[in-house]
């Protein structure tokens, strides 16, 4: 009975171990209380395996809380249900990845022969900070336990400690040499294993180069300092971290000079206009910029440059005449224009400890064209005579060419007024043009209002100046006693010419006075006869429709003001709105002048037939419906003919012109052979296509 008892009691104990897991993965999570320096807290009874840790520091203390570059050593145990070691066992520790991270990386360990794994913890970073729960779990075959305490972390108190230099710098440091500095970082008294945040500044700004280098040990930081030309003569660097900031001293050599450098214009390739010239598209000044570098091409900042001109001809100048180079080594100058076209060139000289150290030249600026004047003034046209009568939108390009008093071709941009007795001129942006190299051309349109004789003329006109004759040699205008706007006397030297004034005076330069411009419409009826030149006659008349254009007043007068200076400079041209249906009216020539035929019929030649025949010369002119020339470009050229045929034709093709009673031509007519009778033909072709034949017979 006795030993039935002892058994079943066996088996029933048997049976509350298994149910309580002490033999297999029925015990999972259990663990002890936690010991000495971990505030562990047990996750199941101890019925079953265990898993427990330490949280040491490297000399073996135990800690609650890790801060900058600490590293705890985490020692945990794993026992089973009798406290004996588990050996083999894998045990592995999480935590907040953005607070803590482990050695190895993944967190995990086997337990040794006393059932113990070790597995170091740090801050996820120098800046971590705040509380978790550390937790691990154990695995030896079918046992698992789980254990968990919390950890604190504090960010890292990082001190900075006095800098050095690896090696001894020369004295001063040379422009473009190297040193290299020594950063030492300690976090909590240890050696840093980084240093977030570092920051390197230095008092010779862009002319100092600092770059911070790689650890070589735990908590020592290079920096390479590159002295690039500081000027102040000793440099103070500063290294901060946070609240902790050390400093340190380097005297420091500025470059040397290497070269000084035209860089460029704000007038790139545009000359100058003269003084007084000015306006907007033309410039009196212009804006030169220099580079000074050093001997690596680095710009040098604070040196002082001065500046003078190859030339000073008409008044040139240039100001300032010393400049001082700004951060990136450029210095800049105006130049001026004088009232004499001249090139010149800038000249910057360079200066360091008041000696002469290098100059530079600039590229060549030209001071050029003044404003237009009225002897260099010229109009022209490709055709002066259009067909234009009997059809609309023939064009003439009308072209208006200007220079100053020395020739000079007018600045671009130079504008240029047109008006018109009929047809229209210009654009649909402006019945103007702005002048390029010198000059611009506008299209002369046909079309509605035709004068009734189909004459029309045009008027181009511009803001320039008056003829004069320089008496001086200078191509100014001279003046014996200037006075400037309040009536005060100016020097010769500082006189403005179209800004100051020129009272009368027996002693200034000649000049035209000229009155108001207006276009001149010329005869209003119907021309007759043979001219050679247009119906304009250079008066203002009102009646006839003419259109005054006065300057600087509103009503037109034929007087000028009474001194040199501006007005409207002008040209006028009459132009043919010619007509497509040609008239031919035979001349007669035989006394060394040409004159309308009176000798019998026109379309009879005499003498190319019968006894004694001989080739004879036949001489007309053609006009249109109101005695204008015929269109330019209408060809002369031979038709159908029998016997007697043309030989030449002088003036095959209609030229541009203008003149009154149309243009002159002649023929030579070849007799036969056998001095027949016959025909011959003249065929008048405009350039739109209207044909007309001209029959001669002989007699």
């Amino acid at each position: 009975m006795g030993k039935l008892f002892r058994a079943m009691s066996a088996v029933v104990l048997i049976a509350m171990l298994n149910a309580c897991g002490g033999g297999g993965g029925a015990a999972a999570g259990s663990g002890s209380t936690g010991t000495a320096g971990s505030t562990g807290s047990s996750d199941t009874a101890t019925t079953g395996p265990v898993l427990s840790w330490t949280l040491t520091n490297a000399a073996g203390t135990a800690i609650t809380t890790l801060s900058g570059s600490d590293t705890g050593i985490l020692s945990a145990k794993f026992v089973d249900v009798k406290g004996a070691p588990l050996v083999g066992a894998l045990v592995t520790i999480t935590g907040d990845a953005s607070l803590v991270q482990f050695i190895p990386s993944n967190g995990t360990a086997l337990t040794n022969a006393s059932g113990i794994a070790i597995v170091k913890v740090q801050p996820a970073s120098l800046s971590a900070s705040g509380s978790f729960l550390l937790k691990g779990q154990a695995v030896s075959s079918a046992l698992t336990a789980t254990y968990s305490s919390g950890l604190t972390i504090g960010s890292a108190t990082l001190t900075l400690g006095a800098l050095s230099f690896a090696t001894a710098p020369p004295v001063p440091l040379p422009a473009f040499t190297t040193t290299v500095i020594n950063i030492p970082v300690t976090s909590n008294g240890a050696p840093a294993t980084s240093a977030p945040g570092l920051l390197l500044t230095s008092l010779c700004g862009n002319k100092a180069d600092l770059k911070l280098g790689v650890a070589t040990a735990p908590g020592q930081y290079p920096a390479t300092y590159t002295n690039l030309g500081c000027l102040l003569g000793s440099d103070t660097i500063t290294v901060s971290l946070g609240t902790s900031t050390q400093t340190i001293v380097l005297a420091v050599a500025p470059s040397t000079i290497g070269t000084i450098q035209f860089i460029r214009t704000d007038s790139p390739g545009q000359a100058l206009v003269l003084k007084g010239s000015g306006g907007v598209g033309r410039k009196e000044s212009a804006l030169v910029t220099f580079k000074l570098v050093d001997q690596n091409n680095v710009g040098l900042e604070g040196v002082p440059v001065s500046f003078s001109t190859t030339t000073n001809t008409g008044g040139l100048t240039v100001l300032p005449i010393q400049a001082t180079t700004d951060a990136n080594g450029e210095v800049s100058t105006t130049v001026s224009s004088g009232t004499i076209p001249t090139p010149v060139k800038v000249i910057a000289t360079a200066t360091s400890q008041n000696k002469t150290i290098i100059s530079g030249l600039s590229d060549g600026l030209t001071i050029s064209a003044g404003l237009p004047i009225q002897r260099f003034m010229d109009l022209s046209a490709d055709k002066l005579n259009i067909e234009g009568w009997d059809h609309s939108q023939e064009i003439a390009i009308v072209t208006v060419a200007m220079a100053d008093q020395y020739g000079n071709k007018v600045a671009d941009g130079t504008t240029v007024n047109f008006i018109t007795e009929g047809g229209a001129i210009g654009s649909s942006a402006q019945g103007a043009c702005n002048t390029i190299n010198g000059h611009c051309s506008v299209e002369l349109s046909s079309q509605a209002f035709r004068p009734t004789n189909g004459r029309v003329t045009i008027l181009a006109y511009a803001q320039g100046l008056e003829d004069f004759v320089s008496s001086q040699g200078t191509s100014q205008y001279y003046c014996v006693a200037p006075v400037d706007a309040n009536g005060n006397p100016v020097s010769q030297s500082a006189y403005r010419p179209l800004v100051d004034t020129c009272p009368a005076n027996a002693g200034n330069d000649a000049y035209t006075d000229m009155g108001d411009a207006f276009l001149d419409t010329g005869t209003q009826g119907g021309t007759t006869g043979l001219l050679s030149g247009n119906t304009l006659d250079g008066v203002y008349e009102f009646v006839n429709n003419d259109h005054p254009i006065p300057y600087n007043h509103a009503v037109y007068t034929s007087a000028g003001d009474g001194k040199w200076g501006l007005n409207y400079i002008r040209k006028q041209a009459e132009f043919t709105f010619s007509g497509s249906i040609p008239t031919l009216i035979r001349m007669d020539c035989s006394s060394g002048s040409c004159v309308d035929w009176t000798g019998g019929p026109w379309d009879i030649v005499t003498g190319v037939a019968g006894v004694g025949c001989t080739n004879q010369k036949l001489n007309f002119r053609l006009i249109d419906v109101h005695n204008n020339p015929m269109p330019k470009g209408t060809t002369v050229s031979s038709g159908d003919s029998d016997k007697i045929s043309l030989l030449t034709i002088g003036g095959s093709s209609i030229v541009s012109t203008a003149n009154v009673g149309g243009t002159q031509h002649g023929v030579m007519i070849k007799a036969d052979p056998t001095c027949a009778h016959g025909f011959v033909t003249i065929l008048v072709k405009t350039p739109l296509g209207t044909s007309y034949p001209f029959i001669f017979n002989s007699h």
